[in-house]
């Protein structure tokens, strides 16, 4: 038996790569980064809009699919309605308050919303993860739904800590790259990548297979991030330079050697799970 996603009205043995997409819990935080990332660069306003209609697209694409919208979709959709209307009516103060603090304010309401939604023992991924594999078990779905949002949870959490760090700490905001934008994403990065593959590697052992893929393949993907980072601390000259050639070397070196440990491991060069 696979264990993977499926569209409800095709073939039922074909892999389905968007719902698989549409049926991450990531997808539903997209208008939570958006507005906490945005908001600074944009007037916030305006990024609160933005996520605004993030939210609205989530809700329709539900609806394609024929299917209803999550909890979690309609609750973006309800909140960024609310905030959007208080952003365009607020006064200058406050609407300077949400420019300099609406990452913190996003990280916070989102790491709330999993520590809540665990201790009613509804985490906030169980519905994506019975959309993504309605052939697992319910105990299996359960499970991996404690651990997933367990793992979202404290990746919020840190990034919170970075930021009321990076905000209310340090002098200089404006400047502050590392703590607005790199360690905020970092535990995001890591933990999108973690839950993906403790996933397959569950279902995998559900379904009698091989666990897939190794620990390899995680660290390749982690490592990789390494590059990106010391290009935006290039680019933004937020550290000497010799910290963000080190992170590309890293990156580099790090994603290399992983990635053929991972094929020494597997015999050969695959990226995602087969079919």
């Amino acid at each position: 038996m696979r264990l993977t996603a499926r569209r409800h009205d095709v073939d039922p043995d074909r892999p389905d790569g968007l719902l698989l997409l549409l049926e991450d819990p990531v997808t539903g935080l997209i208008p939570w980064f958006a507005v906490g990332f945005l908001a600074g660069p944009l007037p916030f306003v305006i990024a609160s809009a933005i996520a605004l209609l993030l939210s609205l697209m989530l809700v329709m694409a539900s609806r394609l699919r024929g299917e209803q919208p999550k909890i979690l979709e309609l609750s973006d959709l309800v909140f960024f309605i609310c905030l959007t209307i208080v952003a365009a009516l607020a006064g200058k103060e406050l609407t300077a308050w949400l420019n300099d603090h609406a990452d913190e304010v996003a990280n916070v309401a989102v790491a709330l919303l999993a520590y809540i939604s665990l201790a009613v023992g509804r985490p906030f991924t169980s519905q994506y993860t019975l959309g993504r594999f309605p052939n697992a078990s319910a105990e299996l779905r359960a499970r991996l739904d404690r651990l997933g949002t367990w793992i979202w949870a404290l990746a919020l959490t840190f990034a919170a800590l970075a930021g009321f760090y990076g905000e209310f700490i340090l002098p200089d905001l404006s400047t502050n790259l590392w703590t607005g934008w790199i360690l905020q994403t970092a535990p995001l990065i890591v933990a999108f990548n973690t839950t993906i593959w403790i996933d397959r590697r569950a279902l995998a052992r559900a379904a009698g297979a091989e666990p897939f893929p190794g620990i390899w393949a995680l660290l390749r993907d982690i490592s990789f991030w390494f590059i990106p980072s010391g290009c935006l601390s290039l680019i933004f000259d937020s550290a000497p330079p010799f910290v963000g050639w080190g992170l590309i070397a890293i990156g580099v070196a790090a994603t290399a050697t992983f990635w053929a440990l991972q094929i020494h491991d597997d015999g050969r060069i695959r990226i995602a799970a087969s079919h």
